[in-house]
């Protein structure tokens, strides 16, 4: 009766190795997933980014062709401190450089200003300064692409062609249920 007893009360838990071993592939484990989450996340981060850009550049076009006058969406600075601007009036007459979006004459007009966030680590570049949407079928006289990227070398590309649609494609580092760029 002794002997069960003691055996019973031996059997109730785990020993100090195996507690150690069962913490050590835990941390094991999470080492791994934690640079892994990280990433991922940096990586939500862009394609939310991508998408407000892309309906920022839709919402140009749609107003050009409901207001019945050219709207323009300018990209002003570089990298992470860049920021892009939508307005009417002349072709380069609003800028938001200055951390304001500020407009040369009365007769121009912002619509919307936006700068990408300090503490994310997302770039912009554009081959266009300026986009100009039409009034009359939402069409752009420019053609060009914008291009939102991580350090690591991910990046979303929005390209605007000749009828003012856009498409998004992803270079460099391929993502989920994205297109690649060609």
């Amino acid at each position: 009766m002794n002997r069960t007893a003691r055996t019973r009360r031996n059997s109730r838990g785990f020993t100090l190795v195996e507690l150690c071993a069962g913490i050590g592939i835990c941390a094991t484990l999470l080492s791994q997933a934690v640079p892994a989450m990280s990433k991922l996340q940096q990586q939500q981060k862009l394609r939310a980014q991508s998408e407000a850009l892309a309906g920022d550049l839709r919402f140009a076009r749609s107003e050009a062709v409901r207001t019945g006058e050219s709207v323009y969406f300018r990209v002003s600075g570089k990298g992470a401190n860049a920021c892009y601007v939508l307005h009417t009036g002349a072709k380069d007459d609003c800028d938001c450089a200055g951390g304001q979006a500020v407009c040369k004459t009365a007769s121009s007009a912002v619509i919307k200003a936006e700068w990408l966030p300090s503490n994310q680590p997302i770039t912009l570049r554009s081959n266009a300064e300026t986009l100009a949407f039409q009034h009359g079928q939402g069409l752009v006289t420019q053609t060009g692409s914008i291009e939102l990227s991580l350090s690591s070398g991910t990046s979303i590309r929005q390209v605007i062609a000749i009828t003012g649609r856009i498409r998004s494609c992803a270079s460099g580092t391929k993502l989920a249920g994205m297109p690649n760029c060609a």
